[in-house]
């Protein structure tokens, strides 16, 4: 895991986590990443890292394409025994196709997040969802 000097960009291998403002930290997959445990793990201790300071809203954006994840991704709630609740006001899930959007809500439907959750497939709805 890279990260700037100012600890406000993280580079991890399947996203880029950055702290955009204060109250927001935005996570975006890389085109071309197979999500997996250690991935997703990874983007969570970069949010954790970056939340530290002050509770903020995540903006989680996955690239135009279908991305493709590793089977027992799907089978592991990632946020168990991570103090998500900590940092975390809320999470907008920005899928932008049906592929991502299956995905993501059939995760959602084992594993609810303990923090408020939306999926959008636009950006700015997922913005002005945050913004309320």
């Amino acid at each position: 895991m890279n990260t700037t000097a100012d600890k406000r960009l993280i580079d991890t291998l399947i996203a880029t986590v950055q702290r955009t403002s204060p109250d927001l930290v935005e996570v975006r997959f890389k085109p071309g990443a197979v999500l997996t445990i250690p991935g997703i793990a990874a983007v969570l201790r970069a949010r954790e890292e970056l939340g530290r300071t002050a509770s903020h809203c995540a903006l989680i954006v996955f690239p135009e394409e279908e991305t493709d994840f590793d089977m027992s991704m799907i089978t592991m709630d990632h946020y168990k025994g991570r103090p998500v609740v900590e940092f975390t006001q809320a999470v907008a899930w920005v899928v932008r196709n049906e592929h991502n959007e299956r995905f993501t809500r059939l995760y959602f439907a084992y594993f609810p997040s303990p923090v408020p959750s939306a999926i959008f497939m636009e950006e700015a709805e997922a913005r002005a969802w945050l913004a309320k």
